[in-house]
């Protein structure tokens, strides 16, 4: 059937012929259910917690950057009688990005929908499943980038296992040096950490972490508890798994934990340093992960590998 066509007289009699191509659902964008799509959260998943989110308004750009240290120098600043202050500038460069289109589909038709029982709920559930498989991707990317030692600024591993006899390790040494040695390379502190299942387990077991957190005896340290004895501003644990093969279960992170500097909170990037960040590609109004859209735009980008390290192999003695 012919599309219907429309013109628009311009200065100058000069015309602009528009066809309508577009259906209704072309068009239309569920907000209730993208709505709750985006209030969805997959179970375990700590990639936006890592690589948090920047709000980009072109898909691929440049964006403002300042170098690490530039806000940290020392200069001059007294001041003779009758004369000008001295002046201080700095630097700035930019950083390259690429948003890359990350959707999937639900195959769902009218019959699907009209004939399926209320209690699968074909649609909201076909959405959640591209939900869960798109940041399920998203993590693999934030662990692939931040498992290879050319993303951080130190790859440690521990002479002693945590989980050794006698608990041989200790991780509030290990962790602690590993701080500060980031904090003395590039000045600042990591203040967010991630523990892998397997770290976790151990570290919270290690006699070295429940004699400092209970020298009386009993209990089981908390997150709030580690953030508090490490001296970092937040804690996660990365409790995702993935399957690839559908059966086999995997874990993201386990046997490591993830040290790194972020500014806390979203936003633009600022005079502030950080390790990592995802540039996302925002359309204005309408979300992310709509309905009708099923996907997002990302570039994860290593910004100041410096500010990050890793410990690799917890339970293992290197």
């Amino acid at each position: 059937m012919e599309t219907e066509k429309k013109s628009y007289t311009l200065e100058n009699d000069v015309k602009i012929w528009k066809r309508y191509d577009a259906t209704g659902r072309d068009l239309h964008v569920d907000v209730p259910m993208s709505q709750a799509i985006m209030n969805y959260r997959t179970q375990g998943l700590v990639g936006e917690f890592i690589f948090a989110v920047v709000p980009v308004n072109k898909q691929t750009n440049l964006v403002p950057y300042f170098p690490l240290g530039e806000f940290l120098r020392s200069e001059r600043c007294e001041r003779a009688p009758g004369t000008d202050a001295n002046i201080v500038r700095f630097n700035v460069g930019t950083l390259g990005y690429s948003c890359k289109n990350y959707a999937l589909r639900f195959p769902l038709t009218i019959e699907d929908r009209e004939n399926a029982d209320e209690v699968w709920q074909m649609r909201q559930n076909g959405a959640y499943l591209i939900t869960d498989c798109l940041r399920i991707a998203k993590e693999v990317r934030v662990f692939n980038a931040v498992n290879s030692t050319t993303n951080v600024s130190t790859a440690f591993v521990p002479t002693s296992a945590w989980n050794a006899a006698a608990n041989a390790g200790n991780p509030y040494i290990h962790l602690f040096n590993a701080l500060n040695q980031t904090q003395d390379i590039s000045g600042f502190r990591p203040n967010k950490l991630v523990f892998g299942k397997a770290a976790w387990r151990t570290f919270i077991q290690n006699s070295a972490i429940s004699g400092k957190l209970f020298p009386h005896g009993g209990g089981v340290p908390n997150l709030d508890q580690a953030r508090a004895l490490l001296d970092v501003e937040e804690v996660q644990i990365a409790d995702g798994y993935y399957s690839s093969a559908g059966t086999t279960l995997s874990k993201f992170f386990d046997d490591a934990v993830l040290g790194f500097y972020q500014p806390t909170g979203q936003g633009q990037l600022g005079p502030r340093p950080r390790a990592y960040a995802t540039m996302r590609w925002s359309v204005p109004g309408i979300p992310n992960m709509a309905v009708e859209a099923f996907g997002v735009y990302d570039d994860e980008k290593v910004l100041d590998k410096n500010l990050a390290f890793i410990f690799k192999g917890v339970n293992s003695a290197q």
